[in-house]
């Protein structure tokens, strides 16, 4: 049993999970008026306890997103009365955003707890699995970093009931995936612009400039940001041809490529925890999962 088949399967299995607790983020975002990524910026102010919440250090695991959004996003939830600025740039959630928080995250547990379609038995053994690779890859020495990971595991509940376990544990690995991602790009001297812009090119998402610009809205970069990254492709002979028509080079393809290997080799190093036998149970165990809570929600 490969790993990115493992790991494929344990995202579909956290997709199915979701579907069922989303209502619960939904019914928050209309009484609080906060869209999702607002709402998750209060979810990673919790992991960052003791120390504050700033626009860097969300820059450190969301490198792609603009400094000035995540200050927006800072300001609407101190509008919203939920954290507090306690020096210029620097937040802190107050007693009504952790109560909130806190409700936010245990309403949503206890949706799953209620939706688990595995006997506890075997909702308990995919629990125990999924914390061995959590366990491996916290404990493997770098690269790459754990600071995603290790923030992550803040959140991690109770093993009972195990499928919010499962779930965190999950999100644990999907941290440390993007701790394996940090680690993999950051020795080529790439910005974290000009990255996002090759990947785009690489897979496919964008043919020109401004479908580039079109695409990544959501970081809320301005279109200079994105002609400053083409313009450092340019430079490292990742792409070559006209603004309205930018092409990935051989060099460039091999770069991107090799990042996505890197990135694979540290963040899968650590499931060699698992023997195969393990492996085909944790296979077992998270089709049944996604099978069941997808059942239950169709």
């Amino acid at each position: 049993m490969d790993n990115h088949t493992l790991w494929n399967l344990a995202g579909e299995a956290e997709d199915a999970t979701v579907a069922h607790y989303e209502p619960v983020f939904n019914r928050f975002s209309a009484d609080s008026g906060l869209d999702d990524p607002t709402i998750g910026l209060l979810l990673a102010a919790v992991t960052f306890v003791p120390e504050t919440t700033s626009a860097a250090r969300l820059l450190v695991r969301g490198p792609y997103t603009a400094a000035e959004t995540y200050l927006a996003r800072l300001a609407a939830v101190t509008e919203k009365g939920y954290m507090t600025e306690v020096s210029p740039g620097e937040y802190r959630l107050n007693d009504l955003g952790r109560a909130e928080v806190q409700r936010l995250i245990e309403e949503a547990r206890t949706v799953m707890a209620q939706v688990d379609p595995l006997p506890l038995a075997d909702s308990q053994r995919l629990a125990i699995l999924l914390d061995q690779i959590v366990q491996a890859s916290l404990n493997t020495p770098p690269p790459p970093d754990t600071w995603s990971i290790r923030l992550s595991f803040k959140l991690m509940p109770a093993t009972s009931p195990p499928l919010p376990y499962i779930e965190q544990a999950v999100s644990c690995l999907s941290g440390y995936r993007d701790d394996a991602h940090l680690a993999a790009w950051h020795p080529g001297g790439l910005s974290a612009a000009a990255l996002e812009t090759l990947t785009v090119f690489w897979r496919g998402e964008a043919d020109s400039l401004a479908a580039v610009c079109q695409r990544l809205s959501r970081r809320g970069h301005s279109p200079d940001v994105y002609a400053e990254a083409l313009r450092e492709l340019r430079t490292r002979g990742f792409v070559k041809g006209p603004e309205v028509a930018p092409r990935l080079t051989e060099a460039g393809r091999a770069f991107r490529e090799q990042v996505e290997r890197d990135t694979d080799r540290y963040f899968f190093a650590p499931w060699a925890c698992l023997d195969e036998a393990q492996r085909v149970e944790l296979a077992e165990l998270l089709t049944r999962l996604r099978g069941g809570l997808r059942e239950s929600r169709a």
